[in-house]
């Protein structure tokens, strides 16, 4: 009698446990990174009845495990770090075209209309204070907007800097606290059962720097986990190679190593982003990062005050002069220095619009300094060629491809990426109805097994207290 007692409750504690875990995948279906769990139920050992065969005795509840996709999680973790770094380099390169802004009022080519207008307009009488002025203020409204973008994509640059460090801190705290959980799972593991809710915990974690960087997992036969980037470990089980920044004083060239001094060879992820949108200029195949289009700017203020001053040096001003520079550059960043030359700043006057002394109302040099904009020789050499419209268009163009390429790739990750998660989710994820399935199926087993046990009760009490009371 107690052989069958024992084996309802058996029952009724396994319904009671399967419960107690749909329970914990209800009170999770919205926590990030949790996976479903499900308890894994066997027949007990039977009972050997000599002459009759084996009895069986019951259920249990032998171990409780997470229904996971290993191949899934390789898959997405190798997927989110193209994904992190085109998401960086499409952001950048918005912020980057907005700063050009074109087209539209404030962009480089309105300026150049502006100052090649008031040019032009002024040729009609060259020798009115009130023709000239347009001139130079339009001419210092050129100038301050690209002092202005030069000293934005600094500031971009600067904050591209600041993201790097923060990237590399998250980097090293996301890598200690995987640390620290494989300590924890390690030790909760060693009598062979599953850590679920801590390897979810970790797991999550590797999500979040698989996009700072291209990671590799590895768990060993014997429960030691190491991720690593680029082959380099990262993560050795409790041990943890962090990484630093070094930045030369020279040049400001910033370089990630590991804790030997090794470069950290990243091939994806936001930091390989936001590394090549700091460093890249372009040479030999390079990325087009912020000092590509700082290095264009700079060619494009120099070359244009060079050739600009180089015609206004030929003509002469009201008072005779001759040889004036027009534009001005100080120190080695043109775009940033570029302005208007303290002559032309002092008196209006000094604007060349003539090409002999004496002739207020010689306009000649003026024209000449005009066709300047539709010569195809003005830049020549290096990356671009043509006039100074064809210069900016250049840049432009550069840009808008970058940009494309940023978003095209960016799209199609983000699919890719989205695919895999469905996949995880529909795997790993919690799912309300099939948990209110579960629920009631297992309340079912519970209250079958309770009645058993009622029943097995109602005989024992029979048996035992009412059995041969018959006839006395």
């Amino acid at each position: 009698m107690h052989f069958g007692f024992n084996t309802a409750v058996k029952g009724l504690l396994a319904s009671q446990r399967s419960l107690y875990i749909n329970n914990h995948n209800i009170n999770n279906i919205n926590t990030k990174g949790y996976s479903r769990q499900q308890g894994a139920q066997r027949a007990t050992t039977p009972y050997d009845l000599p002459g009759i065969g084996f009895l069986g005795t019951g259920t249990e509840i032998y171990d409780i495990s997470r229904v996971r996709n290993s191949y899934l999680d390789f898959k997405y973790w190798n997927e989110n770090a193209p994904m992190g770094e085109w998401e960086t380099k499409m952001n950048h390169l918005s912020e980057i075209e907005k700063l050009f802004g074109e087209p539209s009022k404030s962009s480089f080519r309105q300026y150049l209309d502006d100052f090649f207008q008031a040019l032009t307009h002024m040729s009609t009488n060259p020798s009115d204070p009130s023709y000239r002025e347009p001139v130079r203020e339009n001419a210092l409204a050129f100038t301050k907007h690209i002092n202005e973008s030069a000293k934005r994509l600094e500031e971009l640059r600067m904050e591209t800097k600041v993201s790097i460090g923060n990237s590399v801190k998250k980097l090293n705290s996301i890598a200690n606290q995987i640390a620290s959980l494989n300590r924890q799972i390690y030790s909760n593991e060693i009598d062979g059962r599953q850590a679920n809710d801590l390897r979810d915990r970790r797991d999550l974690l590797v999500d979040e720097l698989s996009k700072i960087a291209n990671v590799k997992v590895n768990e060993s036969d014997d429960g030691k986990f190491r991720v690593s980037i680029s082959g380099v470990s990262l993560v050795d089980h409790t041990h943890v190679s962090e990484i630093n920044i070094k930045t030369k004083s020279d040049s400001g060239e910033i370089t990630i190593e590991w804790g030997n001094g090794s470069p950290v060879n990243f091939r994806s992820g936001e930091l390989k982003g936001l590394l090549d949108l700091y460093s890249g200029d372009g040479e030999n195949n390079t990325y087009r990062g912020i000092p590509y289009y700082q290095n264009r700017l700079d060619q494009f203020a120099e070359k244009f005050a060079e050739k600009f001053n180089q015609k206004h040096g030929e003509g002469y001003g009201v008072n005779g002069e001759s040889g004036m520079d027009f534009f001005k550059l100080n120190g080695d960043k043109p775009a940033a220095t570029i302005t208007l030359s303290d002559k032309i700043l002092e008196d209006l006057d000094n604007i060349a619009a003539g090409k002999e002394p004496g002739h207020p109302e010689d306009n000649r040099n003026l024209l000449e300094l005009i066709k300047l904009r539709e010569n195809r020789e003005f830049f020549t050499g290096g990356v671009s060629q043509g006039t100074p419209d064809d210069f900016i268009k250049s840049i432009i163009s550069n840009l808008a491809v970058d940009s494309m390429q940023g978003e095209r790739m960016y799209s199609s990750q983000n699919i890719m990426l989205k695919n895999i998660q469905s996949k995880r989710d529909s795997v790993s994820g919690v799912s309300y109805d099939e948990e209110m399935a579960d629920m009631v199926k297992f309340q079912h087993a519970y209250i079958a097994s309770a009645r058993m046990i009622t029943t097995l009760d109602t005989i024992m009490d029979v048996t035992i207290n009412r059995l041969g009371l018959v006839g006395r």
